[in-house]
């Protein structure tokens, strides 16, 4: 006679049937991404202004004004002079206040991003990854623009 006859039924029955679900219980949560503000300030939003990404480039069939300072769900706030203007370095700190327009970017900008930015819609909608209007970081030829994005992705954030 089996010892635990019950016991192995139940099993065979997991195995068979491939339970592939745990219940995580209340307390489950998954770690915030954070991406360095001082960086973005420093590093990112000056790419993002320096390609136009707000106002749109008219040169390359943009309506002035008509892009993420308008229109999209990522919507970035025109303001002078750029936080990036009082950074020493890059990968310094911007000095003073944060202005609101900036923190505003920021919100907007780490909404979009992923630790892997291969799956950064931040990245891939400009680069022609994914869909967007127009490439706006040719992976041939501004590639020092995307690496700025990626090291924000990969080297300055934390979970």
């Amino acid at each position: 006679m089996e010892r635990f006859p019950r016991f192995r039924s139940v099993l065979a029955l997991l195995v068979l049937t491939g339970c592939s679900t745990v219940e995580p219980g209340q307390d489950f949560s998954i770690a915030d991404v954070v991406y360095d503000e001082d960086y973005y300030y420093c590093a990112v939003e000056p790419v993002l202004f320096q390609y136009r990404c707000g106002p749109g480039d008219p040169g390359k069939g943009d309506s002035n004004g008509s892009c993420h300072f308008n229109v999209t769900s990522y919507r970035m706030s025109d303001y002078t002079p750029l936080m990036a203007d009082s950074c020493a370095s890059p990968t310094g700190s911007p000095s003073g206040s944060i202005a609101p327009q900036a923190k505003t970017n920021y919100a907007a900008a780490q909404a979009k991003m992923q630790i892997d930015p291969k799956l950064a819609p931040l990245l891939n909608r400009p680069t022609g990854r994914a869909s967007h209007p127009r490439v706006v970081f040719d992976p041939a030829a501004d590639q020092a623009a995307i690496q700025v994005i990626e090291d924000w992705a990969t080297k300055f954030s934390t979970q």
